[in-house]
């Protein structure tokens, strides 16, 4: 009995996240909504004052509220992005970094985003570098 409740603790958090995935034209469709003009101008607030000081006032911030993603099976979910949701992009080498949705847009064939809230940790990937998008709700 004492063996049973930890791994039956385990097994309920392991399986409480589920992955969903995006294909690179898919996260190019959906990022073409946002106007890469207005997002250098933006102001966030979400963090505080604190946030928009340590990134010197700068935020990036596109406003979509929900993206289209697929399930393993390639069964569709709409998924309603929070200031947590996260990709990881993988490139076609099998390098990969783990950007947060909300800070990135597009322009051109290369995508902008950013590593954390609080610091400036600007990303930049070619579009047609990436092989993989992948995305975890809780």
């Amino acid at each position: 009995m004492k063996i049973f409740f930890p791994l039956l603790c385990i097994a309920v958090l392991a399986s409480s996240c589920s992955t969903y995935y995006m294909t690179p034209a898919s996260l190019a469709s959906q990022l073409d909504k946002v106007n890469p003009e207005k997002i250098t101008e933006a102001y966030d607030f979400r963090l505080g004052i604190a946030g928009v000081l340590l990134k010197n006032g700068k935020n990036f911030y596109n406003g979509i509220d929900s993206i289209e993603v697929t399930d393993k099976d390639g069964k569709p979910f709409k998924m309603q992005v929070t200031n947590h949701t996260s990709l990881k992009l993988t490139d076609n080498t099998g390098n990969y970094t783990t950007v947060f949705f909300d800070s990135m847009f597009k322009k051109d064939s290369m995508i902008f985003a950013s590593k954390s809230h609080f610091f400036n940790l600007p990303v930049q990937r070619s579009i047609n570098s990436l092989k993989k998008i992948e995305t975890q709700t809780n």
